[in-house]
């Protein structure tokens, strides 16, 4: 008796079942197949064969593939990547896959049994019906019973008219073929007639011969011309450095023949990119279901993809990844995973070199063999708080605004937060303000009659009058967000403001045609468009992006930093920072030019503390409604390990760096060591007791501000 293993996209491992009725002896593994799951039907991947045999299994219903969907590399990858996460292989799969095309289920009675049968509002099922109308539950029944028949298949996406073949003997037709070439597609035959001055009949006539058919929509074509590609006299493991035009030859010439995946921590740094590679194929979440399908059964050429694209069923000549060190890459939900260590391990299963392409080299890539371009020396001014005065604009700071503002250019002024402060504060107490659901300073918005927001939970309150605690009226703002900001602008400047941030952007129509203005945001300036006439960059208080309850904070900051000197391709805008610590060592690698000096720096640190990338490390995190419970589940966790773990393998438990959130108590504990160690650790532990990160990035964990 064949077993099948499947793996459904949930957080489950592989289940098993019987070969569908009548199909028995055909090929399996890699194909998707309907199955029935706790009443319903659900689609999966066979990833295997094996089990134990048993008459009480299930029957699958149908195949839904011709042949393999997913190759044996790309089930090797989900196995290993499963192995690497700590997570079900379903959970891996349901993370990687795109989503399946929209079934189409029939269902009836199998001919020659007895209608008595069916339960009262089945009656129908004597013929064909469409399963959707139906309690799952009660088909369910049927099938247990083995007299229901169903017909499941993915329905077909949208289809459009296409030019299969040129030159027509008859002129006329010709000239319809010759439109619909011009078109690329049409949507109907009425559609095409109509374009091209005819009859639908001639149309037909063109469809009857052959010269024109359906199909799926082909691929937006894009302008463009291809770089000039440079060349290296050996593949590098990891480059750097360089102007943004140098990076995209020197991706130019790695990708210059054959087959390559090129992966990108988000799709607006993608489309960027893109804008210089007419031949590239584009595949991310942006893309309709029936693009991203279409591409999955046909991958090949060059693809740009975001981290779904480690799942292409291909075998590239070479994979790259851009921007390794990007915090996008880290999957909020499911597996958690972080992309940049399961991209090394496709490349390494599959046989294919790896190459890291970067401003600014990660951490944990700086020991591979690489190249690191000249940089040109960015334009930096560190403004001391300590000294300079004024807030919270200093006078130079102002002074350099007035300049823009004179000289009819642009700067963008960044701010680590919204709303107008982080704060009120009492000058008295020094009582403030705090959300009653989490442990975190309502964020005072100025606008109407102003109010408290905590950016977390959403609670609400208007700002008091007086201190609550010691009747003060000086509750005073700290910590100035995009409204303090734009306030102190307006109030200095004639020049046109704009704000640019998570939740509202203005239209930058003016700025992207060359007027004067600047604009006022939040890191979501990254993703901007290019402003043509940007002169200068502020950062008010600096601070703000750095102190951070991480490891990798000081890491980001640098990488933030560099970032914003490539705000404008081919030009150096000046980056200001108003900062109480100009000698950070993230300053000084930009005063030196040196894209790897912190880094290397940092290195060394981490090394010393036994933190990544010297060791491996996750994060169990365990929360509860009532502090004593948390805590008392976080010592249980670490009571498990006893005699098990080594020194210095379980840190904590000790509450998170925000300790409550929307009510809830949050405690962590960290487990370093080898995958394998880590996998022997997490072995002895309940899974259902806490939630697992298995690469944390950040601790907090808390919305973006």
């Amino acid at each position: 008796m064949r077993v099948l293993e499947v793996a459904l996209p949930l957080p489950l491992p592989p289940m098993s079942y019987r070969p569908p009725l009548g199909q028995e002896g055909e090929e399996a593994l890699g194909r998707r197949v309907a199955v029935p799951w706790r009443g319903e039907v659900r689609v999966g991947v066979v990833v295997g064969e094996g089990g134990r045999p048993s008459h009480a299994l299930r029957h699958a219903i149908a195949y839904l593939d011709p042949g393999p969907y997913l190759r044996p590399e790309e089930i090797l990858f989900l196995e290993e990547a499963s192995r690497y996460l700590f997570a079900p292989l379903g959970q891996v799969l349901q993370d990687f896959l795109p989503p399946f095309p929209e079934l189409r289920h029939r269902v009836r009675l199998f001919p020659g049994a007895d209608p008595k049968v069916l339960p009262k509002g089945l009656e129908g099922l004597v013929a064909w019906r469409e399963a959707q109308g139906f309690d799952p539950k009660l088909l369910d029944l049927l099938r247990e019973a083995g007299v229901l028949e169903e017909e499941v298949a993915f329905r077909e996406g949208r289809r459009v008219l296409l030019p299969l073949r040129e030159g027509h003997p008859d002129p006329l037709l010709d000239g319809v073929l010759k439109t619909l070439h011009a078109l690329g597609q049409a949507e109907s035959l009425a559609a095409l007639a109509r374009a091209a001055g005819v009859g639908v009949g001639r149309v037909k006539r063109l469809l009857q011969e052959g010269y024109i058919g359906y199909g799926p929509p082909p691929e937006p074509r894009r302008g463009g011309k291809p770089l000039d590609p440079l060349f290296l006299p050996e593949r590098p493991e990891r480059v750097n450095g360089g102007r943004f035009g140098e990076r995209l030859r020197l991706l130019a010439g790695l990708v210059a023949e054959g087959d390559h995946l090129v992966l990108f921590p988000e799709v607006g740094l993608l489309e960027r990119f893109l804008a210089h590679f007419p031949q590239a194929r584009a595949y991310h979440g942006g893309l309709s279901p029936g693009e991203r399908e279409a591409l999955f059964r046909r991958p090949a050429g060059v693809v740009f993809a975001t981290y779904g694209g480690l799942l292409l069923p291909f075998t590239p000549r070479s994979l790259v990844v851009v921007e390794e060190g990007s915090e996008s890459y880290k999957l909020p939900a499911g597996s958690r995973a972080f992309i940049p260590p399961l991209a090394e391990l496709r490349a390494r299963l599959l046989g294919v070199p790896l190459t890291y392409l970067s401003l600014v080299p990660a951490v944990e890539v700086l020991e591979r063999p690489g190249l690191t371009f000249p940089v040109p020396r960015p334009r930096l001014l560190l403004l001391d708080l300590r000294r300079e005065k004024g807030f919270p604009f200093t006078g130079r700071a102002l002074a350099l605004l007035k300049q823009v503002e004179e000289r009819g250019r642009q700067a963008v002024v960044l701010s680590p937060r919204r709303g107008y402060s982080a704060l009120l504060l009492c000058a008295d107490c020094g009582h403030k303000p705090t959300c009653p659901h989490c442990a975190l300073p309502l964020r005072y918005h100025k606008g109407g009659k102003g109010e408290l927001l905590c950016h977390q939970c959403g609670h609400r309150e208007p700002p008091p009058p007086l201190c609550p605690r010691c009747g003060s009226p000086l509750l005073e703002p700290r910590g100035p967000g995009l409204e303090w900001l734009q306030e102190e602008l307006r109030r200095h400047l004639g020049i046109p403001l704009y704000r640019y941030a998570k939740d509202g952007k203005d239209d930058l129509s003016p700025l992207l045609a060359g007027e004067p203005g600047v604009v006022v945001g939040t890191t979501a300036l990254l993703r901007a468009p290019v402003l043509p006439e940007l002169a200068l960059v502020l950062l008010p208080y600096a601070e703000g992006f750095l102190y951070e309850a991480d490891f990798r904070s000081a890491e980001r900051y640098h990488r933030l930093l560099w970032a914003l000197t490539e705000l404008r391709p081919g030009r150096r805008p000046l980056l200001a920072l108003q900062t109480y610590t100009p000698e950070h060592p993230a300053h000084q690698g930009l005063l030196e030019g040196s894209v790897e000096a912190f880094p290397w720096t940092e290195k060394a640190l981490r090394e010393a503390l036994d933190y990544p990338p010297k060791v491996r490390m996750v994060k169990l995190e365990v929360s509860h409604r009532k502090e004593e419970r948390a805590l008392e589940a976080a010592f249980a966790l670490r009571e498990a390990l006893r005699g098990l773990a080594q020194e210095g393998e379980v840190l904590g438990p000790a509450p998170a760096p925000v300790p409550r959130v929307k009510g809830v108590y949050v405690y962590h504990l960290l487990l370093r060591g080898s995958t394998e160690r880590l996998g022997a650790l997490l072995a002895h532990l309940d899974r259902r007791r806490f939630r697992l990160d298995p690469d944390p990035h950040r601790f907090v964990g808390l919305l973006e501000d």
